[in-house]
């Protein structure tokens, strides 16, 4: 049994709350005040016989977080949606499947040997497992919900959604570009005649983007992506209106320099909808994005993973897509709490969200990156 107190401060303070309610949609008067002392009475007696609410009150909307992460993880990477989506295409929040086809047939002109041979289509398909990224568990002190004079949980909770966000990003970038093996599936990675080098004037290595390069690199110039046009139109994987580019700061910065004419024209090709999609030029058919960093390629060729050691060698490069080439797949958020942990003398909180992609075709073809070029 609850030992249940009377507290007249608390008593006149539910007073004065019914009151005030209640004259929002009636003239104040004794009558109402009574009514307001009655109701603020009786709904006390009741609160108090009623579970602690407080610990309750106090856990995090583990709905509302798991919303406000998943719309952080797209808003702060919005070219993660500029690609298939393949939601549907995910078993058991788990795994992906991928059709691949078989190729058409041959097409013959004037054809005069009959019965002619009849084909069947063999379909392959590409299987891939979604990623799972987790947070490392987080306490906040119990005392620290009492004392401190800012909302502590937001705060740390925000900072863990915001590296959350970028694992997905930047393990997504890769998983575009490189793969390892699964099942029967062999590892794959873009192929080398899919890196185009930059052709733009010497620049320093220390400004390159890449953490601890040295010697010189080219930088990138606009004839670099009029190149990267005409590679993706040799493809037969140009589509107007589907093509995009995610340019790491450094090229953004050659490519499009501050007060200049032409890059002011780029920027005003943008339209309202695309801004809001984070496309921030559009030159030579693309629509081009930017971002912190993009991907790193060591010296043979391979894509750097997240997380990998930088190397003097090392090169920075920007990514270009055409939309379809490219699939992104989200298996979903959870939010994890434990309030009161005994062990922890605090509340306890963490974060899994599931994700994966690749290339749609095992080929690459749609997809390429402009690699920086060393000077002799």
């Amino acid at each position: 049994m609850k030992n249940l107190k009377f507290k007249p401060l608390n008593y006149l303070f539910l007073v004065a709350a019914f009151f005030l309610l209640a004259t929002t949609m009636v003239a104040p008067s004794l009558t109402v005040l009574g009514v307001s002392a009655v109701v603020a009475f009786v709904g006390g007696t009741a609160v108090s016989f009623m579970p602690n609410l407080k610990g309750s009150l106090g856990a995090i909307q583990v709905e509302i977080w798991q919303n406000h992460i998943e719309e952080e993880i797209f808003k702060q990477n919005d070219f993660l949606r500029l690609s298939h989506n393949a939601d549907d295409n995910v078993i058991s929040s788990k795994v992906v499947h991928i059709p691949q086809s078989g190729g058409s047939g041959n097409v013959v002109k004037n054809r005069t040997s009959l019965p002619a041979a009849i084909r069947k289509r063999t379909d392959t398909d590409v299987v891939y497992l979604l990623d799972e990224y987790t947070t490392d568990p987080v306490v906040i002190p119990h005392a620290d919900t009492k004392e401190l004079s800012y909302d502590k949980r937001a705060s740390v909770l925000g900072e863990d959604v915001n590296k959350l966000t970028e694992s997905v990003a930047e393990n997504t970038l890769y998983n575009w570009l490189s793969g390892g093996a699964y099942g029967s599936y062999s590892a794959h990675a873009l192929p080398v005649a899919h890196q185009l080098l930059t052709t733009g004037s010497t620049v320093d290595a220390a400004l390159v983007g890449v953490p601890g390069a040295t010697g010189n690199r080219k930088g990138a110039s606009r004839a670099d992506l009029q190149r990267m046009r005409s590679f993706f139109i040799k493809q037969n994987r140009w589509f107007e209106g589907q093509m995009y580019g995610l340019l790491d700061p450094e090229m953004e910065a050659q490519l499009f320099p501050a007060n200049d004419i032409v890059t002011a024209t780029y920027m005003s090709n943008v339209t309202e909808q695309e801004r809001r999609e984070g496309v921030m030029y559009k030159a030579h058919g693309f629509k081009l994005m930017t971002r912190s960093s993009v991907v790193g390629v060591n010296t043979d060729n391979s894509i750097k993973a997240p997380g990998e050691t930088s190397n003097a060698t090392d090169d920075a490069a920007s990514l270009f897509w055409y939309k379809e080439s490219v699939e992104y797949a989200f298996g979903g958020v959870v939010a994890f709490e434990q309030l009161g942990a005994p062990t922890m003398y605090g509340d306890v909180y963490s974060f899994l969200a599931r994700s994966g992609g690749r290339a749609r075709r095992a080929d690459y073809k749609g997809v390429a990156i402009l690699k920086q070029a060393k000077t002799a």
